[in-house]
């Protein structure tokens, strides 16, 4: 996890899942910073072991807290969230990481993750309420699997997107849908235009629809004529990608460890012994 001041000023979920930071606060953040990090094939597993030993340097420095998500669909790739509330408060995390012996730390971890990377991007982004769909209450430290939906518009086409929103947010109600999605728009890090629509679930079983429920075609109704046209009109890209929470890279809050210390911290298993040494028979 790269954590330098130049890459994320310069440069540059859920959702309930956002909100997963920290457990109490039922809102998802103003701020989401976001550090993506395109991995070489195959180095999957040594990856995981230095992200580690981030986790291991954040913790003891009082570093905030944040989750890491794993890619399960498209490239290679792992995305690390940070919420925050104000830019103060990502001011005081930039300050942590920068000040010694943590930042010599942090170089030294860089070092040796950077041999494991393709690429890699940050983002400052901004949580869009009125775009959002039911964003509270947050699934919370129970949330195991993130789509993020990484959504491109043209310029000058922000009251057209704000349509597209509500009319598909108005076809979620009528359909009974309990995926809440929660919308970021990225000021940071990111061509113009970019949000994030992001969607936390606590297994894959969400996303089966239910028996007998009303389908999204059903649910637009007539306003899917007008829906189509414009994201027609209005959409450059669109990429949808589906994340599994990794613990392992995760630094979770003290609320999520406790709500589920299985899942967020769980305990060694016992080595099991070795069965005693048989007696020499005499010959």
């Amino acid at each position: 996890m790269k954590c330098t001041v130049v890459r994320m000023m310069a440069a540059g979920l859920l959702l309930s899942g956002v909100s997963l930071i920290h457990a109490q606060s039922q809102e998802p953040s103003r701020l989401l910073r976001i550090f993506r990090e395109d991995i070489k094939s195959g180095k999957g597993s040594a990856h995981e072991k230095v992200e580690t030993a981030y986790v291991r340097a954040f913790a003891k420095s009082g570093y905030p807290a944040y989750i890491a998500l794993d890619g399960m669909t498209g490239t290679s790739q792992v995305w690390f969230l940070e919420r925050y509330d104000s830019y103060e408060e990502m001011d005081k995390a930039i300050h942590i990481a920068q000040t010694e012996p943590m930042k010599t730390a942090l170089g030294q971890l860089d070092a040796l993750d950077g041999e494991l990377r393709a690429g890699e991007r940050g983002m400052i982004a901004t949580y869009q309420k009125d775009l959002s769909y039911t964003p509270v209450p947050a699934l919370g430290p129970k949330a195991r699997i993130y789509t993020i939906n990484t959504v491109r518009i043209r310029p000058g086409h922000i009251a057209e997107f704000t349509e597209m929103r509500k009319l598909v947010n108005a076809a979620f109600g009528k359909s009974g849908s309990k995926q809440r999605r929660v919308v970021y728009s990225v000021n940071s890090g990111a061509p113009t235009g970019t949000y994030l629509i992001l969607s936390a679930m606590d297994s894959l079983k969400a996303l089966d629809a239910p028996a007998g429920g009303m389908s999204m075609t059903e649910a637009f109704g007539a306003d899917l004529i007008r829906y189509n046209k414009l994201a027609a009109d209005t959409l450059v890209s669109s990429e949808s990608t589906m994340f599994m929470i990794n613990p392992k890279m995760s630094n979770p809050s003290k609320e999520y460890i406790t709500a589920d210390p299985e899942f967020w911290a769980p305990k060694p298993k016992p080595v099991a012994a070795k069965p005693a040494a048989k007696p020499a028979t005499q010959q």
